[in-house]
């Protein structure tokens, strides 16, 4: 950093404040940078997908009447907008199929993609610039965020509540506002926080990551114009950590553990499959079980998978369910999917898939156990168990219980599935998703015009003019 932080005699929300001012490029590890450019190309191909969907379009029509100033692009449309207009339209696009990274505050790309493709237009920003402040909004944003707290417990959803202070923190990294205007920003995001857990399975959750990325565009602007507030928003007692997480945990102790060391290249994991997160371990375990045993769904007389207490919440309403969107939060109908089709991918989610009478009736032998919070903490505390997770941190296995009389199983480590970082996907499956979603939108020559231009995100000397290549 080019300055040396006095952390003794300043506040948290002012420490915070002063690390995004003076965390640099130079002070970004590689491996960071790499993870940043490989999620934000990830995320763009996901948006162009997310526009051929029925809430996409919906989107993108209601914003068609909108006026202003023409700032910042629509992909794909081409229509140009004020900044946090265009920022809201495209981050709601990029987590429309549930298809972009699973991090540390939930869904940081389509956050932090969004948001800083529409004030990067707006400035004439470089990709070096963009991946430079992608990592300081990631690192704030999921830093910030207690790891003891009641917000997984609770009807907030932290995508859009973490969402808007990494947003805010990536934007003031851009506009490279002063100390006092990044606290003003961080201020005016902790009163934009929002988001409820309950439109899990709907179109307003993709709209969590639209609203997030359009109020860190325009905390900044207004911080930047002089508007103000709480300068003291991280460790007030009726501040912003309080009334979310109401964890106890120490502001300062949050803010001091930034950077140190960076957290994007060991959070961010590139999704194979565009459902709900907490499924993937389970497709993975059910794919592999039959690649390796040779059965299809016709063998099987139960299927057993596991589910987090905490993230239960979700399945009574979904676990039948009536839409696409339904079946991405359905535990039951992803393992069903799996073994009837074999794969799971966007046409899974569709009204056509969520009726297939195969899937229907497999579904009644899908058996779900919802694990206790006293066993997920004894996973928690035995991280080196033997066989690892198929749920992400609970160490159960997918059981499998063939009509032969077999019983199979099958465990994915939580750092071990492929797509995290520690299994990266590999960089030719990540150009093939994006290839795949951008031809929901692009013509072939355009697809790979922006394979060429996009995936070196920082060596892109101006993102208006690379903005040309993903509009249809």
């Amino acid at each position: 950093m080019s300055q040396q932080i006095e952390s003794v005699t300043m506040r948290p929300t002012e420490y915070v404040a002063h690390w995004i001012c003076n965390t640099g490029y130079a002070d970004i590890p590689e491996k960071a940078k790499q993870v940043a450019q490989e999620t934000a190309f990830d995320c763009l191909g996901v948006m162009l997908a997310g526009s051929a969907q029925p809430h996409g379009k919906i989107i993108i029509e209601y914003i068609q009447g909108f006026g202003g100033k023409p700032e910042a692009t629509v992909i794909p449309t081409g229509q140009r907008l004020p900044a946090p207009a265009a920022a809201l339209v495209n981050g709601t696009l990029a987590h429309a199929l549930d298809y972009d990274d699973r991090s540390g505050f939930a869904h940081s790309a389509s956050i932090l993609l969004s948001t800083l493709l529409a004030l990067g237009e707006k400035t004439g920003a470089s990709g070096r610039d963009v991946v430079e402040a992608y990592v300081v909004g990631h690192e704030v944003g999921d830093g910030l965020r207690p790891r003891k707290s009641k917000i997984d417990e609770s009807a907030f959803h932290r995508m859009g509540v973490s969402g808007r202070i990494g947003a805010t923190a990536a934007c003031a990294r851009l506009l490279k506002l002063d100390q006092k205007q990044v606290q003003m920003a961080l201020g005016i995001a902790g009163s934009m926080a929002s988001g409820v857990n309950h439109n899990h399975g709907t179109m307003t959750k993709p709209l969590h990551a639209g609203l997030a990325a359009r109020d860190g565009v325009m905390a900044v602007e207004l911080a930047a114009r002089g508007w103000t507030a709480g300068e003291s928003i991280l460790e007030h007692p009726s501040g912003f950590l309080e009334a979310f997480y109401g964890s106890g945990e120490d502001a300062a102790s949050l803010a001091e553990r930034l950077g140190k060391p960076f957290r994007i290249q060991d959070m961010v994991m590139i999704k194979k499959y565009p459902c709900g997160g907490s499924n993937h371990f389970t497709i993975d375990a059910l794919l592999e079980l039959m690649k390796e045993h040779r059965f299809d769904y016709r063998d099987v007389e139960e299927a057993e998978v596991q589910q987090a207490y905490y993230s239960h919440y979700i399945d009574p309403i979904y676990e039948w369910p009536r839409t696409g969107i339904d079946g991405k939060f359905s535990m039951r109908y992803n393992a069903a999917a799996a073994l009837v089709l074999g794969k799971v991918d966007i046409d899974t989610f569709t009204e056509k898939t969520v009726r297939d009478p195969r899937i229907v009736e497999t579904m009644h032998r899908v058996r779900i156990r919802v694990l206790s919070k006293w066993e997920i903490s004894e996973a928690n505390v035995q991280r080196r168990w033997p066989g690892g997770s198929s749920t992400g941190s609970t160490g159960k296995p997918v059981t499998v219980r063939l009509k032969d009389g077999r019983v199979l199983s099958k465990a994915i480590p939580p750092d071990g599935i492929l797509g995290s970082q520690k299994n990266p996907w590999g960089f030719e499956n990540i150009r093939a998703k994006f290839e795949t979603n951008a031809r929901l939108a692009l013509p072939e020559a355009k697809v790979q015009e922006a394979v060429r231009v996009w995936s070196r995100l920082e060596q892109i000397p101006d993102i208006r003019e690379a903005i040309r290549c993903v509009v249809a």
